[in-house]
């Protein structure tokens, strides 16, 4: 009986053993990590903006994820993946990590800058047909297309500063469309006046002045934006000349011009001729003394071209050149006598020259 059981057991086990049904412990498959992504991987945003990110995992959407933003002030992301920019521009980190840990974060670059700047600064009053300037402070990375009414944009339509030309008036409308790197966009206009044309007169046009002699000049000025006026001398040694159109002649006598230009339209001027002649001359030359009724008796000043001359005898009589340089007289039978000229030049400065005689 013992030995029919042994034997039993011995078949068993091998039977099992031929037939192949026994098997050992299972070898341990490793399985892939997931594979987490963040849609879009890169975006560009305006300070203050919102923006949804949404998250994959293994190319499926997820919502077991975990957001946040990497850099201090960079923002605020919520568990949806709902993103609000900072109010500073910059470049941040959104990212997105699987709640189990497993799997690599993924990240996305999000580039964050200023909204579009569109205040147009110009001047306050345009001239028309002239050359005219208009700009809007730049911001990086930004477009710009510029449009007017009532003018001509001759450069820069597509910069931040444009040129153009006012048309005939009275107005005329810039516009410029801002669009930022995120293409956020913002419409401006303006509307200038356009201002008449600019006239200027000079006053006087012409005139005469004695050598080292000062006057002051006027103007008429119609039109342009402002009254500014600009004053210049036309050739060197022509005198001094301030901001006011106060003139002072040089010493030299000749022909000189003075100019006053159109501050708003430098191209519109008016120039006054100032003739500077020399001073009258204060000599005079006649004896000492005389023979009481002597006759043909001879006085003289300087001969000067523009020059006019008026004697006078005190104790004598004119006999010949009373408007002349050059006079004779008669003495008269006094113990003395007293002469004199006033000689007054072109710009009607004069002087009187005296002389006093003794009789012999």
């Amino acid at each position: 009986m013992r030995g029919f059981g042994i034997g039993t057991g011995l078949g068993l086990a091998g039977m099992l053993l031929l037939s192949g049904c026994w098997r050992g412990p299972s070898p341990t498959v490793a399985q892939a990590p997931e594979t987490v992504a963040v849609v879009p991987a890169a975006v560009t945003l305006t300070t203050e903006r919102s923006f949804a990110f949404t998250a994959r995992i293994d190319g499926e959407p997820a919502t077991e994820v975990v957001w946040s933003v990497l850099e201090a002030g960079g923002g605020k992301v919520d568990g949806s993946g709902a993103y609000r920019s900072p109010a500073g521009p910059g470049v941040y980190t959104v990212r997105a990590q699987a709640k189990d840990g497993e799997s690599q974060p993924a990240a996305a670059k999000v580039t964050v800058v200023a909204p579009p700047a569109g205040e147009i600064i110009a001047p306050p009053r345009v001239l028309p047909q002239t050359a005219q300037v208009a700009r809007i402070a730049p911001v990086a990375g930004s477009q710009y297309r510029w449009s007017i009414v009532g003018g001509l944009i001759t450069a820069g339509t597509d910069t931040a500063s444009v040129s153009f030309q006012a048309g005939a008036g009275p107005r005329l409308t810039l516009a410029c469309r801002v669009t930022n790197a995120a293409g956020d966009a913002l419409n401006s206009t303006l509307e200038l006046p356009v201002a008449a044309s600019v006239t200027l007169s000079i006053k006087p046009a012409a005139v005469t002045l004695t050598a080292e002699r000062s006057m002051k000049f006027g103007f008429d000025l119609a039109g342009g934006t402002t009254l500014g006026v600009a004053w210049s001398l036309g050739e060197p040694g022509a005198g001094r000349l301030d901001g006011t159109g106060h003139y002072v002649a040089p010493a030299v006598p000749g022909r000189y011009t003075v100019r006053v230009s159109s501050a708003d339209d430098p191209g519109t001027s008016a120039t006054a001729v100032v003739k500077v002649v020399p001073k009258p001359p204060e000599s005079l030359f006649a004896p000492d003394t005389y023979l009481p009724g002597a006759e043909g008796i001879k006085a003289r000043v300087p001969d000067l071209a523009g020059m006019s001359y008026a004697w006078e005898v005190e104790g004598g009589t004119i006999t010949a050149g009373a408007s002349a340089p050059s006079m004779l007289f008669e003495a008269g039978k006094g113990p003395s006598l007293t002469i004199r000229c006033r000689i007054t030049n072109e710009a009607g400065d004069s002087f009187s020259a005296t002389k006093v005689m003794k009789a012999r």
